[in-house]
């Protein structure tokens, strides 16, 4: 049973980690095609914020507090010698809580993740009635007159728009794009369906003509994104050329011998005096 328990905790921290993790801008690439075909459409997906595994929560004075509150019921000495890591050991303090106060920490977890989930939701309905305007009206409609229909349509527009939302987060030019495209393929596919059930050939002609339209702009905004993305892979190039440069001047200037000697020498101190490290082992 405890070792059920100590599951359900370390999926419960792994899951706070990833949900409050926030994306890294500069890190991110536009997003790139799959494969070689460039008419490849992909399905939404999530580029939500699931980066930064393995970084710890920290815990607020508040959460401390609950968390030492319970821990006092259960165990009053273990309490009183973790209080006075408050000031002396905070770092130390944090272990021992997560370690002794499973229970609370797994309750503050789950009010996280219920709290970022309201805000997620809130964020996108918002971006929702911007950029969806109709679909956010009929959602609105919904909400109070029937629960679950709300519920199963919201689920409808968050899967449909929610790579886009994301993508906006981070490159609000090219979530404009995929908005854009996005509404080319729905006309497109809306096009290709009247064109089989034409009533005649001249009908069928025009819907033609409005498909190749709509067939060329897409073209037009999938060569946009390529390119997006061929410009941040310069950026990056360029960087990472920058960290190269710095690096080899780095080992240039660590195999002077004079550097060497100071560096050994106060090395040599650190390990014996205990005075400060130096960054080169």
């Amino acid at each position: 049973m405890e070792s059920k328990r100590g599951i359900v905790f370390v999926l419960f921290v792994a899951a706070i980690v990833t949900f409050v993790a926030l994306p890294c801008v500069n890190a991110q690439p536009p997003e790139r095609e799959d494969g070689n075909d460039i008419w490849q459409d992909r399905g939404p997906g999530r580029g939500g914020p699931g980066r930064g595994m393995g970084r710890r929560p920290e815990l607020t004075d508040e959460e401390i507090n609950k968390i030492m509150e319970g821990l006092k019921k259960r165990d009053p000495e273990k309490a009183k010698e973790l209080e006075g890591l408050r000031t002396s050991d905070p770092e130390k303090l944090h272990e021992e809580l997560m370690k002794y106060g499973r229970e609370e920490f797994g309750e503050i977890i789950k009010v996280r993740m219920e709290k970022w989930r309201q805000e997620r939701q809130t964020e996108f309905l918002k971006w929702l009635e911007e950029k969806a305007p109709k679909e956010a009206r009929e959602l609105a409609k919904l909400k109070d007159r029937d629960a679950n229909l709300y519920q199963k349509k919201y689920d409808l527009a968050r899967r449909k728009y929610e790579r886009i939302y994301d993508t906006h987060r981070r490159s609000p030019e090219l979530a404009e794009i995929l908005l854009a495209d996005l509404k080319l393929q729905e006309r497109r596919d809306e096009l290709v369906e009247k064109i089989k059930t034409a009533k005649n050939e001249k009908e069928k002609e025009k819907l033609m003509s409005q498909l190749e339209e709509v067939v060329s702009d897409r073209y037009d905004f999938i060569i946009r994104r390529k390119q997006m993305m061929y410009e941040w892979l310069l950026r990056r190039l360029e960087e990472l050329q920058k960290h190269v440069n710095e690096s080899k001047n780095e080992i240039a200037k660590l195999r002077d011998e004079r550097v060497k000697a100071g560096n050994v020498k106060e090395r040599m101190k650190q390990l014996t005096e205990g005075t400060t490290k130096i960054k080169w082992d």
